[in-house]
């Protein structure tokens, strides 16, 4: 086995990613799976879970919202473990992973002022303490636009996305793009190709996601080139997203999916779905599979905050299907296990 890097850093992040891998709670959701009723009592099994501690015993009923809160809560104290240990190119990995729980705060904030004129409550964010979130906060408090949060939290390109737009129905698909700049910076610099295949993987779910908003909305034609300037894609065709998107054709893009699916499009998921589900079952095992491959490679940093961020998306699916009454079949067919 090759040392890809000198001194003691790789060898110090492995022990640390192998021990908070220990806080993954699959075996959890599996179980959980099992025993999925199909209505909202499934949310009480949570109460089982290694999540149950960011529930608060006194709840009565429990809401997907606190299953959300809990999973991402769980995921944010991963974060916060390894905060400051992650050097070199792990930052990058880091960062991307991390943007990905700010920018759920920060979109609700924005959602919250914008749509229900009221200041979101902290006990209603994830990550509060994130000095982005909270700065923020502060600023839908001063009335400021969207645009002006946006890039006060370092979301540059989101923000000028939405000055074109002038309001918030590219709101997600903005921050998407935003966060698929990150995933692509991440991947560029990871030294494995496992590492490049889990972050590659993220890369092209957020690029399929904003061409499919894209393609539904039709925005301007710059909001268009900004969107080609920040796109790179791991699998899937660059340039034929591009072609898709800017002739607003969506057979056109769910072919370019259906054609990086593996298997079929399970009955009762649309093409987005079922494409999103086969890279998040990919990216599990490869996730797993890292801390076997490359013991000696900072790219771990990669496989343990894939696997929480699958854990923390595979509980908030579960939840909204109890609570919404999909058949277990459909639930199956949506987590990464």
């Amino acid at each position: 086995m090759t040392l890809l890097y000198e001194g003691l850093g790789a060898e110090y992040l492995y022990t640390k990613a192998v021990v908070a891998k220990t806080l993954s709670y699959e075996d959890d959701l599996r179980a959980l799976l099992a025993q999925y009723t199909g209505d909202e009592s499934t949310l009480e099994l949570f109460r089982a879970t290694k999540l149950a501690r960011y529930i608060p015993a006194d709840t009565k009923k429990i809401e997907p919202s606190m299953v959300e809160r809990a999973a991402f809560r769980h995921y944010v104290g991963v974060l916060e473990s390894i905060r400051g240990r992650t050097p070199g190119q792990a930052l990058e990995i880091y960062k991307a992973y991390r943007a990905v729980v700010v920018a759920r705060d920060i979109e609700l904030i924005i959602r919250k002022k914008s749509l229900e004129g009221r200041i979101v409550r902290s006990d209603e964010l994830i990550y509060p303490e994130a000095p982005e979130v909270a700065r923020a906060r502060r600023l839908a408090e001063e009335d400021a636009d969207p645009a002006r949060i946006l890039a006060a939290a370092g979301m540059a390109n989101a923000a000028k996305i939405l000055r074109k737009t002038r309001g918030t129905e590219l709101l997600s698909a903005a921050i998407d793009i935003e966060i698929l700049k990150l995933f692509s910076e991440a991947k560029n610099a990871a030294k494995t190709s496992t590492g490049r295949d889990i972050l590659g993987a993220r890369q092209d779910i957020f690029a399929a996601r904003t061409a499919m908003t894209l393609v539904a909305v039709q925005p301007e034609r710059e909001v268009l080139a900004m969107h080609e300037a920040a796109l790179e894609t791991h699998k899937l065709p660059r340039q034929k997203l591009i072609e898709a998107v800017e002739t607003r054709d969506t057979e056109t893009l769910e072919r370019i999916l259906l054609e990086a699916l593996v298997g079929r499009v399970p009955e009762g998921l649309t093409v987005l779905d079922a494409f999103v589900s086969s890279k998040r079952r990919e990216n599990r095992r490869r996730a797993k599979s890292i801390f076997a491959r490359e013991p000696l490679s900072l790219d771990v940093v990669a496989g343990l905050l894939e696997i929480l961020l699958l854990d923390a998306e595979d509980a908030v699916i579960i939840a909204l299907s109890g609570y919404s009454k999909q058949p277990k079949s459909i639930v199956a067919e949506l987590v990464s296990y």
